[in-house]
């Protein structure tokens, strides 16, 4: 485990709900919309490369969701109230094969209207769209 993960663990996640509270003032997520969105997304599509900020970390980590993670967590240790946002890009580099990193990286599309069209059906949420990708907002 590298330190960064190390420190998220066990300091920072700790202390999620005082950050929240101290650093935003309006949250757009709960549990229950964040279950439904990745449910619906991962139905609907194979694979979806998203850009991840978390409420206590400037970080901006790609990771590809392809089913959802055992609640309470969005992609495990990282819990749903720890996401600040998330960001869907029309195009996004990644590994060639997962199982031989020394084939490296290319570069993918994804159909960000698509996911926002799905999106769009679970219901309001606060989403800009700049730059050929959308940004969904949990808190502001």
């Amino acid at each position: 485990m590298d330190s960064r993960l190390y420190n998220i663990i066990n300091n920072k996640s700790k202390y999620c709900d005082d950050i929240i509270k101290n650093n935003y003032s309006a949250s757009y997520l709960n549990n229950t919309k964040w279950y439904k969105l990745i449910e619906a997304l991962t139905n609907k599509f194979d694979e979806i490369s998203m850009n991840v900020k978390l409420i206590y970390d400037d970080v901006i980590e790609n990771h590809i969701l392809n089913s959802p993670d055992f609640a309470p967590y969005f992609i495990e240790p990282i819990k749903y109230k720890e996401v600040e946002w998330i960001e869907f890009p029309n195009e996004y580099e990644y590994w060639i094969n997962d199982n031989n990193l020394k084939a490296g990286t290319k570069l993918y599309k994804q159909n960000y209207q698509a996911i926002k069209l799905e999106i769009d059906k679970i219901g309001k949420f606060k989403i800009d769209e700049y730059d050929n990708k959308i940004r969904l907002y949990a808190y502001i």
